[in-house]
Order: C-alpha cells, then structure tokens, then sequence
C-alpha cells in the first residue's frame, strides 16, 4: 500500500510548517504546492509529521495500492 497526500487549498493558511517537516515534498511558492508525492519511509514519516503540524488540518492522507 501507498500512501499519497494532498494539500487543500481553502483551508491551508500557508505557515510552511509542511515544508519544513517534509521539504522535498511541499513548497511554498506564493501557496503551499505538493511538489511530488513522498518516496520511502523517511519521506512518509515527515509527511505524517507535516500533516500532524498543520494549523488547519489542511494535508490530507489517503492509502492506495
């Protein structure tokens, strides 16, 4: 299983806390962006972290294959 996130615009507030839990993964250019979705573990475990962060609760998660 896969795990794969995504950022909700209205409710984001841009704070960057998701880019500086998971950098490789989100951006803030203007708004907050998914740059890619996580790869490997490491990865995984910051996007948790950045959701868990998030003010708004703005990341969502969802488990695919």
């Amino acid at each position: 299983m896969r795990t794969s996130y995504t950022v909700d615009a209205e409710r984001c507030i841009r704070c960057g806390a998701c880019a500086i839990f998971a950098p490789g993964v989100f951006a803030v250019r203007g708004r907050v962006e998914l740059v890619r979705q996580p790869e490997g573990e490491r990865e995984l475990v910051q996007c948790r972290a950045a959701a868990i962060a998030c003010p708004t609760a703005a990341i969502g998660a969802a488990e695919g294959r």
